[in-house]
């Protein structure tokens, strides 16, 4: 399995400048072209280029071996997409879900785990207000190819999958097609979650993301 198994694809601003209080930085994020907090992280891919930097979320791409991966990211089939778009859309609707949620007093961690357990399960939607549907409803759409994955794969786990898939015999020309194929359609789809040591540093990395856009 290549370093770049998800194809990151390069967006068009990596420049590194400096934030607005003058201490962390922000940035362009070289996958999902939003603008970032700190300095973010080299992409060291195969589809590299020099100075090619990704935030948090698009990291997961080329860490999907990580312990907290298969809680902070799933599977999808999304052949007609690219993964940098996929990337995009999510971090946009988690954006828009945080900045909600805080408009409205909602800033604490158990109202953000409430809301992402409402995204698989439309009938738990119903008790937050009609201004999270938009979002709400992006990203089900996005999660609802998760079962075409798994059927392919027979296994929802990124950890096992990237597993297998390094363990395949990279002689077998079949085997090559077969691995092209599945990296062809297979996406990775961002849960709304981060974990560092346990705890969830997603919303506050959202925090300082929408603190970066211009109100």
């Amino acid at each position: 399995m290549t370093s770049d198994p998800f194809f990151l694809q390069p967006g068009l601003d990596q420049e590194i400048r400096p934030g607005k209080d003058g201490s962390d930085g922000s940035f362009t994020c070289s996958c999902c072209g939003l603008p970032s907090p700190g300095a973010g992280l080299p992409w060291t891919g195969s589809s590299s280029g020099a100075g090619l930097r990704v935030c948090q979320v698009c990291n997961l791409l080329q860490d999907t071996s990580r312990a907290a991966i298969d809680a902070e990211a799933m599977l999808v089939w999304w052949p007609e997409m690219s993964q940098s778009r996929l990337m995009f859309l999510a971090r946009t609707a988690h954006q828009t879900l945080r900045l909600m949620a805080r408009q409205q007093g909602q800033s604490d961690i158990q109202f953000w785990d409430t809301l992402l357990k409402a995204i698989p399960d439309p009938l738990l939607g119903t008790q937050f207000s009609p201004s999270f549907r938009t979002p709400m409803t992006l990203l089900r759409l996005l999660e609802s190819r998760r079962a075409e994955a798994e059927h392919r794969l027979q296994s929802g786990s990124i950890r096992q999958i990237t597993t297998a898939m390094r363990l395949c015999g990279s002689a077998d020309e079949a085997v090559q097609r077969n691995l092209a194929l599945l990296r062809a359609g297979l996406r990775i789809l961002p849960t709304g979650r981060l974990l560092d040591a346990g705890a969830d540093v997603y919303p506050a990395f959202l925090d300082k993301a929408l603190a970066l856009i211009p109100s």
